[in-house]
């Protein structure tokens, strides 16, 4: 009987003491805030989900040679509250995107700040945290 006390006590003393822990990594860690790029391609893939969203996008270089973005965004709660959802972009929208690059300049990667379809006028700017 005993060892059941100690066994209960020690197992609700460590559920008790488990915290949630969130990490989240810093966006200047991996963005440069300081430059802005452009880039106009295909959605191939977005993914709407927590705790970012990502894009994927192929964008067709001045010599021809296409190659695939990886575009970072908020979360799917921070985006719907923007009026985005899941299907609001699908693979072969053609896009406008600036946004911050990343400092790994061999990286094809951008933090987004603004969105824009042509073909039908819709946009979105902001920032997410």
């Amino acid at each position: 009987m005993r060892r059941k006390i100690v066994a209960l006590s020690i197992g609700f003393g460590l559920l008790g003491g488990v915290e949630q822990v969130v990490a989240h990594h810093s966006f200047a860690a991996t963005y440069d805030s300081g430059k802005k790029v452009e880039i106009e391609g295909v959605v191939k893939e977005f993914v709407w989900r927590n705790p970012h969203s990502f894009m994927r996008v192929d964008v067709t270089d001045k010599d021809g040679t296409t190659k695939t973005w990886a575009l970072e965004w908020g979360s799917a709660s921070q985006l719907a509250q923007g009026q985005i959802s899941r299907t609001t972009l699908k693979p072969g929208d053609r896009i406008v995107v600036s946004g911050e690059p990343a400092r790994d300049q061999s990286s094809a990667r951008l933090l987004i700040q603004t969105v824009k379809r042509p073909a039908d006028g819709w946009q979105w700017q902001g920032r997410v945290e």
